[in-house]
């Protein structure tokens, strides 16, 4: 059977944003919050970056026109509060960590394509909005839970997202025709070099670290 790739653009759309308020539910049972807070950390990690990103671009945020994704947030989140065992285990953990490598890779390239349509701040304008809407979220989520942001450790997360947007503006800048396939390898440039650090404890080397 034929997907079309609107079709599994939103399909992994619904799951990445699934993901990322899983891990909310993961962050927040470090803390032992309670089931509304739990959903409360989900949505603001689901839809955190991609608000940021709107409001700094000064247009409609996303998902006051697509509440499912307020919706897909809360559901997962209340789904995770009753299944954290689950999700504790390895094989389902290790799953996660895939999807939200896509989610990551997908909503950056998506925040890359947005900022660029509107001309904001060109050419490091799109970068910036990509990365902030790929782990904006999750850096609210942090902070809301007094632990440690995405940008004071070594995983590789931030990275792989600021290369796959520079790599795609690169080619938005100086081969626009090609933006298609550029979004593709974007994503999948992103995609693998996280599927590195999760599989090959791959992380920033040490001389690029305070020591």
């Amino acid at each position: 059977m034929y997907l079309s790739t609107s079709f599994l653009t939103e399909t992994f759309t619904v799951l990445g944003t699934a993901a990322f308020a899983l891990s909310a539910v993961l962050a927040a049972n470090e803390k032992r919050t309670d089931v509304f807070s739990v959903v409360v950390l989900g949505v603001v990690t689901a839809v955190g970056g991609g608000t940021i990103r709107d409001c700094l671009l000064g247009v409609p945020v996303f998902w006051s026109e697509a509440l499912f994704f307020i919706w897909i947030a809360i559901i997962s989140s209340l789904i995770g509060f009753v299944c954290v065992p689950l999700l504790k285990r390895r094989f389902v953990n290790r799953l996660y960590l895939y999807i939200d490598a896509i989610a990551i890779a997908m909503f950056s390239i998506q925040g890359v394509e947005k900022a660029w349509d509107l001309g904001f701040g060109l050419p490091l304008g799109p970068i910036i909005m990509g990365v902030l809407t790929a782990i904006g979220g999750g850096v609210v989520r942090d902070m809301l839970l007094q632990r440690p942001t995405l940008f004071l450790n070594k995983e590789l997360y931030a990275i792989p997202v600021a290369l796959g947007c520079t790599f795609h503006v690169t080619v938005l800048a100086l081969a626009p025709a090609l933006s298609y396939i550029s979004s593709v390898c974007a994503i999948g440039l992103v995609i693998y070099i996280r599927y590195l650090a999760i599989n090959k404890s791959i992380e920033v080397p040490s001389w690029a670290v305070f020591q």
